[in-house]
């Protein structure tokens, strides 16, 4: 038995090859299927890409604790983890950044068509500077620490300040997808209580249980994560303990990088029709696609990140 359980290190595993294939399955019929270029379906994609190297990440972490590599530097846990720290902090972002890209579409379904571009590469940009920015602090702190970590984990991969600052906004952007999301929901409520349109209430029903979906698996996992490794930093709790915390909050992170395909297949016809001609399984043709709104496909997506 060592720090971290063989049947849990394989256990886990075992979940992250699914969630790399699954997301390596939506990245792949994004690029290929035309139907899925709208910009809320684009920005899923893009979510999946980062999900993605994170499965890969998170399965690196799990081979050093196969090869038995604990009590590692923790200059080294991070230059490891550097591309993972990266994707997870673009994860984190983009989730919010999706959840504002719903919450507009719910509440201006004709304008919505209509928001110019630039303001999505603005939105992304600002991903792309925001995960720079926490992970060079994190190489700031990391030059002069000559301490070790037990297990390599990301927040473990953090030191000093910079462990402070990527917790803060991490829990930060985790209220804020949750504000929006239920944002976006009460919205969807007024809307099929005012609308009589029978095709628009359909696709406001199902906006609203993929809502649902995505805030529940969002606050079960990613947002639990995060507010518990933040209360730990808050509250002093026992070495051993708080070890045992992190172990447990790994599925959580596994989860919320690996459950994107499944939501989608189960939740949205446009992907599931997508995902099943891409692999040949029969029914492909049988599936109904999304509803649309201002003849714009409505795409549902669940935010999230990591550790």
């Amino acid at each position: 038995m060592s720090e971290y359980s063989q049947l849990m290190i394989y256990s886990n595993l075992t979940l992250i090859v699914f969630g790399i294939l699954g997301n390596f399955t939506i990245v792949w019929i994004t690029i290929a299927n035309k139907n899925l270029h709208s910009r809320c379906n684009l920005l899923i994609g893009i979510l999946a890409f980062f999900d993605l190297v994170i499965g890969f990440y998170l399965a690196s972490l799990r081979f050093l604790m196969i090869f038995q590599y604990y009590n590692i530097p923790t200059s080294f846990c991070f230059y490891f983890s550097i591309y993972g720290l990266f994707s997870l902090n673009m994860q984190s972002s983009l989730g919010l950044i999706i959840g504002i890209d719903r919450l507009l579409n719910v509440s201006y379904p004709l304008r919505y068509s209509f928001l110019p571009k630039s303001i999505y590469v603005m939105l992304i940009l600002s991903c792309l500077i925001f995960s720079f920015i926490i992970t060079f602090f994190g190489y700031l702190d990391v030059l002069d620490d000559k301490s070790d970590v037990v297990v390599c984990l990301p927040p473990n991969a953090y030191s000093g300040n910079s462990r402070k600052l990527w917790l803060a906004s991490n829990f930060f952007i985790s209220i804020c997808v949750i504000i929006v999301y239920s944002m976006a929901h009460l919205r969807c409520q007024i809307m099929r209580a005012s609308n009589t349109h029978q095709q628009t209430c359909q696709m406001i029903t199902r906006l609203m249980k993929s809502l649902s979906i995505v805030v529940g698996v969002y606050v079960c996992t990613w947002f639990v994560t995060i507010a518990c490794i933040f209360f730990m930093q808050i509250v002093p709790i026992p070495a051993e303990i708080s070890a045992r915390i992190n172990e447990q909050l790994g599925w959580c992170v596994i989860i919320n990088a690996s459950l994107n395909f499944f939501i989608y297949f189960w939740r949205t016809p446009e992907y599931r029709k997508a995902i099943l001609r891409l692999y040949g399984i029969p029914g492909s043709e049988n599936s109904d696609f999304v509803f649309n709104a201002s003849n714009r496909n409505v795409s549902i997506t669940r935010k999230s990140v990591a550790a």
